[in-house]
């Protein structure tokens, strides 16, 4: 409909869901990703069923880290390589979870999908106003559902 967009701007589109996929996958299809789910609802009963918590704690700071690894260099194919690159990310980042549902994954991703667009649209009207947009959001989720979109 007109609209143009950069090649490293698609290609990181296309990692992101990519990866995003196949970590959701992960955590749904496999023995591990079960146990990461069942330490995280409860790591004591976990723990009784078998699961070594310690790996478990291990394995996600260890894909956390890869995640956040991955989000950086997608992000420097599209903007100059700063200090505080990510900081403002961050925040939106805090913001998108909370308002998919803590612990959902497609929650996460309608989340960030709502604030995308939110984003943009403000972005189209007054740009500097975008991050507070985000703010404002976040307070109403929290007065309205502070469980989230899909949070339980």
């Amino acid at each position: 409909m007109g609209a143009i967009f950069a090649a490293n701007r698609l290609v990181t589109l296309g990692f992101s869901v990519g990866i995003g996929l196949a970590f959701y996958l992960f955590l749904i299809r496999t023995r591990m990703g079960k146990a990461i789910r069942a330490a995280a609802q409860d790591s004591a009963t976990a723990a009784l069923m078998g699961v070594n918590i310690n790996q478990v704690l291990a394995l996600c700071f260890g894909l956390g880290v890869l995640m956040a690894g991955f989000a950086g260099v997608l992000y420097s194919t599209c903007f100059p390589i700063q200090t505080t690159m990510g900081l403002n990310y961050t925040v939106v980042a805090v913001i998108v979870v909370v308002l998919g549902g803590l612990g959902s994954i497609p929650g996460s991703f309608i989340g960030g999908f709502i604030l995308g667009v939110i984003g943009s649209i403000v972005s189209y009207i007054e740009p500097s106003l975008s991050l507070a947009a985000f703010y404002i959001i976040f307070i109403l989720l929290l007065l309205v559902r502070p469980t989230g979109i899909m949070g339980k």
